[in-house]
């Protein structure tokens, strides 16, 4: 198989590894093009090509992860993944197929060290067995099995892994759009949990809150107090982020901030609100109307 051929064969699946393990689409790219820009193996000596780059991919996102962890430590305020967008009229599929995780669950897998981070991917999210897993990240069935065991019980049952798609969705962001638009958020506050989070991440780049603010007051007095500053001014549009329905600001003709939400387990009161506001996670946005 030659290397355009492959680069076309598993780009995207290895993309999607990426992405999950780092939570950037920045880095993601990089670490896929870079794993083909140094392959020159003979692909007919490699017996499970796929399991082979997957595990190759995974072992530069570890090494990776290392060192951005350390950079996170003196990140300012709170770090969110860079979210992905498309409009709301793409096609389904090729939405489901780019985004295979909600952006909520995306944030929980910070909780995790890099390793756990891989099980849980490999098991959770593209259903591997233990065996597999074990061949990919050199490790034991048993190590793996514990690995994935300590995983989840740092998640606990909180696993939004797949996006919500229902018509609920759609209605809390029409509901955040409109109260953007006239200073009215009763209506949207009245879908939060008593006990919401809402996170910004503008990196330090753009004002953004330094820390999460917690409960439906203090969240309801945050929005109003920023929509009346003009943190809203621009067009707000219903974009699909992370396959779930979401918002994006453009100001002035670029991405300003794309905001997104996580349901409670009724699947209709929101329990966290993500809003990235850092421009060097909204320049891989393309979206035109």
């Amino acid at each position: 198989m030659n290397l355009e051929t492959l680069y076309k064969t598993y780009q995207p699946f290895l993309f999607s590894i990426a992405y999950q393990m780092l939570g950037s689409v920045t880095d993601a790219e990089d670490i896929v093009h870079d794993l083909f820009l140094k392959f020159n193996l003979d692909t007919n000596q490699i017996k499970d090509l796929k399991a082979y780059l997957a595990k190759m991919t995974t072992n530069r996102c570890l090494n990776f992860l290392k060192s951005a962890r350390k950079r996170r430590e003196i990140y300012t305020g709170p770090w969110l993944p860079e979210p992905q967008v498309h409009r709301e009229d793409q096609p389904f599929e090729k939405v489901i197929a780019d985004e295979s995780v909600s952006y909520a669950f995306l944030v929980l897998l910070d909780l995790l060290s890099p390793i756990e981070r891989a099980v849980f991917i490999f098991k959770e999210v593209f259903a591997y067995e233990y065996k597999e897993i074990a061949g990919m990240l050199d490790k034991t069935e048993v190590n793996c099995r514990k690995i994935y065991s300590r995983a989840k019980q740092k998640l606990k049952d909180n696993l939004p892994i797949h996006p919500v798609t229902n018509e609920h969705v759609d209605l809390l962001t029409k509901t955040f759009i409109k109260a953007t638009g006239n200073g009215n958020f009763e209506k949207f506050i009245n879908m939060l949990t008593e006990d919401v989070v809402l996170v910004t991440d503008g990196g330090g780049k753009v004002i953004a809150a330094i820390n999460p603010i917690i409960s439906k007051e203090r969240v309801s007095a945050f929005l109003k107090g920023i929509t009346a500053k003009g943190s809203f001014i621009g067009e707000l549009l219903p974009v699909i982020v992370n396959g779930q329905k979401g918002i994006l600001q453009m100001k002035e003709g670029r991405p300003s901030k794309v905001i997104s939400f996580d349901l409670d387990s009724s699947k209709k009161n929101i329990e966290r609100i993500f809003i990235v506001s850092n421009p060097d996670k909204l320049n891989r946005i393309s979206v035109s109307y």
